[in-house]
């Protein structure tokens, strides 16, 4: 695993609140302050090897925050680059992203609301603040969760193909289909039925280890319910269910129902990462705030949440006003999947998932980018080429135009 390395430069006065904020947002990064802008610079400059991140804020005299950030980001020195501020207007957040920031952080707003517990909420859901991210030193895997609010958008496509790049980079996976009632997880690597968790008569771990699925190598399938009506004897087990994945993996993902039910809204609770997908559709752009504001609601850490747009455009640039006011959604980190054409949904159905993963082409190499960013951010990034080439890969191709002087027809 890369280590991971916050530099930072604020006042000392504002180094608790932003050092608990980048644990928050970077579980396994080490702060180290520096006291000055150009300290700050030099520092990064000389360091080689690791995964760097620099951040600056509320500096009280000299150079301004997010000049300094902007120069820090023409460096080249970090792979991210990150302005703290208290609250950042819509101005603020343009000419950032126009300086080459990578995020904004608030660390006063980073902290989950509190949910009134009232008779109000339907979903018997213990409602509760999530805990703190997992760095790994109890021996379990981290949770990453898919999920959309809405069907089609392509989050089983990428659950599976995000399983079998993971497997190549050496991790050992647990997948889980939350989709109780309908999932179809386990079609796209060509299986008749999924692993029936409808079968389970009791939490026992022994019971859950034995009725996974191998589906690929290093890759453990469990779910869904063989039978749509026996999803509700399954839902009490989720819990179980997702500490046995976690303790038997490297990696656990989850795909989930487009409707959030109890099984969902647990699996997000405790989930390390919370992946929003949409397509860039109205309606699902609609279902991604609405989600995002459950998710928030349910106690999950704003800076837990990420939101992935699927099929774009690679050679578009990525459109954030939908997040401008979007609850949940502020600091939620933007990933990108390009568009794979109709090849990838022909193999997805044929059931030939990893021969899609081993083919190379924008859909599979962005999934790859998009999983090597998670895993960074998680601390837990492989340590191999193939995972740091693909944490490298950019989230926008360049066109490239060909001209040519026509000859002279004499």
């Amino acid at each position: 695993m890369q280590p991971v390395t916050c530099f930072c430069c604020c006042p000392p006065v504002r180094r608790g609140s932003v050092s608990e904020a980048v644990h928050t947002l970077y579980p396994h990064a080490a702060c180290i302050f520096a006291d000055s802008a150009a300290e700050l610079r030099e520092t990064l400059i000389g360091q080689d090897g690791g995964i760097c991140i620099a951040l600056a804020g509320y500096s009280e005299s000299g150079v301004s925050d997010i000049n300094l950030c902007a120069a820090i980001a023409r460096d080249g020195c970090a792979h991210e680059v990150v302005l703290a501020v208290d609250s950042a207007s819509g101005s603020l957040r343009s000419r950032a992203k126009r300086a080459g920031i990578s995020r904004i952080l608030e660390p006063e707003k980073i902290q989950s609301h509190p949910v009134r517990e009232t008779e109000e909420h339907t979903m018997q859901v213990e409602m509760r603040r999530t805990e703190p991210a997992r760095d790994g030193s109890d021996g379990r895997a981290p949770l990453v969760v898919l999920c959309s609010g809405r069907g089609g958008v392509g989050k089983t496509s990428l659950t599976a193909t995000a399983a079998l790049i993971a497997a190549s980079w050496g991790l050992h996976v647990g997948l889980i289909d939350l989709d109780l009632a309908n999932g179809n997880l386990y079609t796209c690597f060509g299986l008749k039925r999924g692993a029936d968790l409808a079968s389970l008569a009791a939490p026992d771990p022994e019971a859950i280890a034995s009725l996974s699925l191998s589906v690929g190598d290093s890759i453990e399938l469990w779910g869904p319910c063989s039978l749509p009506e026996l999803a509700e004897k399954a839902a009490p087990f989720a819990d179980a269910l997702i500490d046995c994945a976690r303790s038997n993996a490297d990696l656990v993902l989850a795909d989930t129902a487009s409707t959030t039910t109890d099984a969902v809204a647990g699996a997000l609770q405790r989930a390390d990462r919370v992946v929003l997908v949409y397509d860039g559709r109205q309606a699902s752009l609609a279902a991604l705030a609405r989600l995002g504001g459950l998710a928030v609601r349910l106690g999950v850490a704003r800076t837990r949440i990420m939101r992935l747009e699927n099929h774009a455009d690679p050679y578009a640039k990525p459109d954030y006003s939908y997040a401008r006011a979007e609850m949940g959604l502020e600091v939620a980190r933007p990933l990108r999947v390009f568009e794979g054409g109709p090849e990838v949904a022909q193999l997805m159905g044929e059931g030939l998932a990893g021969e899609l993963a081993r083919y190379s082409c924008d859909f599979t190499r962005s999934v790859a980018s998009c999983l090597a960013q998670i895993l960074a951010e998680l601390g837990c990034l492989p340590d191999c080429e193939a995972a740091r080439r693909a944490s490298r890969e950019p989230s926008v191709k360049r066109r490239f135009w060909r001209f040519s002087r026509g000859r002279e027809v004499g």
